[in-house]
């Protein structure tokens, strides 16, 4: 029997060894060179600069990033589905990454280029519509042609692969700034990190797909939704969306939270981006080797666990103590990006593993990735505005408010992850 395994084994290695799973997961590297300059940085300080009013760059930045979250929720799981059935010489999952890829290039120039904040929703929504379905294809490509007892090593690289795209989205972001050239930077590397994927996706739509049987609308609809409230995917996607939350209530406030409370109202684009980075080149080697090892222990929930403490961790210190230290800010983002890397780790292999059908790998992957999606479209419409209202009054109490309710979110992603029974 350990003969034979090891044999089905190195089969396995040699028809999936690093090299195509560096290539399969090089798109995800242009995704996040895009995601991250553009939400964290790019889109606030755009909204800062076309919304002269103080009292309003807050509830301008919720507006602006909740219209695009709406977008990022609705639209991966309806295009999902529909790669799912899609049949063409080109695979199923491919055609939709390119044509997504390449309609997401105007929506980058238009939020380049915006003259008034109506035009820069514009921009951003495009982005988020084109691109999001294009990652939706993507993200059902992964259970397709990589093998089930390497999940957690896919998971690893594409972790990497996130880390790597924030450092040089952000790396990227710091050196150059708010300018055009960034843009046109970013379109590029989206454009050529899709090349090496659309090769090591080959094989992906070779089986035809499974066309289900006529049903009305309201069990269409149901069918749809049954991951999200039956089996071990479903509590996936719920401690995702946790997890994701929890960044998100910081994350797309994180601009204006070090302007105001860490460098006493000096712009903090560049010090945003240098903090990112630090939190990103931390978590990668985390990332890397905690999916391989995940791998190994046949374990994902005790990464998951560290990864929810440390980065709870982080936002309590935030809280409570307000630090202008910027020694102490950067000590935070090394902590907090020890969990980042471990959660991305094991991020993928969790969904992987418990997808319950791998006919509709995609649809219920699009609805995994509305996990990571639907905060941004829920908290910005609340943290925003409140932050605004709050520091009216209280200086910049706003912030206190707003990111206690992170260490919440964290704490239920991590603690609910125990409740997931295919995995240990």
């Amino acid at each position: 029997m350990t003969t034979a395994a090891a044999e089905v084994g190195g089969e396995v290695e040699a028809r999936f060894g690093n090299l195509r799973h560096l290539a399969l997961s090089a798109f995800w590297f242009g995704s996040f060179f895009l995601w991250l300059p553009i939400s964290s940085v790019l889109l606030q300080d755009r909204a800062d600069h076309l919304v002269p009013r103080h009292d309003l760059q807050n509830t301008a930045i919720g507006i602006a990033a909740g219209i695009g979250g709406f977008l990022a929720v609705t639209v991966p799981p309806i295009v999902g589905a529909w790669s799912d059935r899609l049949k063409t010489r080109f695979g199923r999952r491919r055609p939709i990454m390119v044509v997504g890829t390449v309609l997401t290039l105007p929506g980058l120039f238009l939020m380049m280029a915006a003259g008034n904040f109506p035009e820069l929703v514009l921009g951003y929504a495009i982005i988020q519509f084109f691109f999001n379905a294009a990652g939706a294809a993507y993200a059902g490509v992964v259970p397709d042609v990589v093998p089930a007892q390497q999940f957690g090593k896919a998971s690893g690289f594409l972790g990497s692969m996130t880390l790597l795209g924030i450092a040089g989205g952000n790396g990227a972001t710091f050196a150059l700034g708010d300018v055009p050239l960034l843009y046109f930077l970013i379109a590029l590397v989206v454009v050529v990190s899709i090349v090496p994927t659309l090769w090591a996706a080959r094989g992906e739509g070779a089986i035809a797909p499974v066309l289900p049987a006529h049903a009305s609308l309201r069990d269409t609809v149901r069918e749809f939704m049954r991951p999200l409230h039956e089996g071990d995917l479903a509590w996936v996607i719920f401690t995702r969306l946790m997890v994701s939350a929890g960044i998100a209530v910081v994350q797309l406030n994180l601009v204006n939270f070090f302007r105001d409370v860490v460098l006493g109202g000096k712009s903090a684009v560049q010090f945003t981006a240098i903090w990112l980075l630090v939190v990103t080149v931390t978590a990668l080697p985390f990332g890397f080797f905690g999916g391989q090892l995940s791998d190994r222990l046949g374990r994902r929930k005790v990464f998951v666990y560290t990864a929810g403490a440390a980065q709870a961790f982080v936002a309590l210190v935030f809280v409570i103590f307000y630090p202008t230290a910027q020694p102490l800010v950067f000590a935070l983002g090394i902590a907090y990006g020890i969990g980042y890397g471990l959660y991305y780790a094991v991020d993928w292999a969790l969904a992987c593993d418990t997808l319950p059908d791998k006919s509709k790998s995609a649809k219920d992957m699009g609805l995994f990735h509305v996990a990571l999606t639907f905060p941004q479209a829920i908290v910005p419409f609340f943290a925003g505005p409140l932050i605004d209202f709050i520091n009216g009054p209280h200086g910049n109490g706003g912030y206190r408010v707003v990111f206690s309710s992170a260490v919440v979110f964290m704490a239920l992603g991590t603690l609910f992850v125990s409740r997931i029974r295919a995995v240990r």
